[in-house]
């Protein structure tokens, strides 16, 4: 079975002067198609790359791990005696996943759904609030809880924030590219 990694010559157009066939332009076109016929499809515009995405995916990729870290915390520092009911435990893990699945999403797709990020900035205003709210600062592991939870909620409002302003602001920028070019 030949194929163009086999015999490279047999596809290759427009080498330029002083290359070997072997680094030559490939076709546009698989072999089978007429000479002058480009692919039947372009990739769809989601997946074109977009470089100011990278400005909002990179606060919530750190929202992600942000996530993942309030998600494993209660195992890591094990806190599990933060008053009755362990509140501090199970407000952690469940908000951890909700923060990481809502950043990946965003990390992913940051264009499509920015409002995300503002849902995440809401869960991170209750992370510094949960301690005191459901007096979990009651028990012998309460400080370590009660730090993590402040602090990994200021960094999750901080970074959902930002995520969330930056794509508003690319997209008002588009808007308004549009809106002059008419």
């Amino acid at each position: 079975m030949s194929g163009p990694h086999e015999y490279p010559e047999q596809y290759a157009k427009d080498v330029p002067d002083g290359c070997s066939l072997g680094q030559g332009k490939l076709s546009e076109s698989p072999p089978w198609a007429p000479e002058d016929a480009p692919y039947a499809y372009s990739p769809p515009p989601m997946f074109e790359p977009r470089p100011e995405s990278f400005g909002a995916s990179l606060p919530s990729g750190l929202a992600f791990l942000a996530g993942v870290w309030l998600a494993s915390a209660p195992f890591a520092l094990d806190y599990a005696g933060t008053g009755a009911g362990r509140p501090g435990y199970w407000n952690d893990v469940v908000l951890g996943v909700a923060i990481a699945l809502l950043a990946l999403v965003r990390t992913v797709s940051p264009r499509q759904v920015p409002w995300f990020s503002l849902v995440n900035a809401v869960l991170g205003g209750w992370l510094v609030a949960a301690p005191f709210v459901l007096g979990y600062n009651e028990g012998q592991d309460a400080s370590r809880a009660v730090v993590n939870d402040v602090v990994v909620g200021i960094v999750v409002l901080a970074l959902a924030v930002i995520s969330a302003a930056i794509t508003f602001a690319m997209r008002r920028r588009e808007n308004e590219g549009a809106a002059h070019g008419r």
